[in-house]
């Protein structure tokens, strides 16, 4: 697995975590600056976390990782 793999992986969980993260302090009534600047702390802790632990995971072994030939 590429470099891009890991980078798309990261982007992906930092981008969705943040949404999540900014809509949920925004109905908690935090203002849009207060939440923007406490999604963007915990989106970024969250996906080096969750990108982190799937590298090493593949790390350890690769061949769970990747697709088996002919599986449908």
């Amino acid at each position: 697995m590429t470099w891009h793999y890991w980078l798309k992986r990261f982007v992906l969980a930092l981008v969705i975590a943040g949404a999540l993260l900014f809509v949920v302090q925004r109905l908690k009534g935090h203002a849009a600056s207060d939440a923007a600047g406490f999604a963007a702390l915990w989106s970024a802790v969250f996906a080096s976390i969750f990108t982190g632990i799937g590298y090493v995971r593949y790390r350890r072994n690769p061949a769970c990782m990747l697709p088996r030939a002919g599986r449908d």
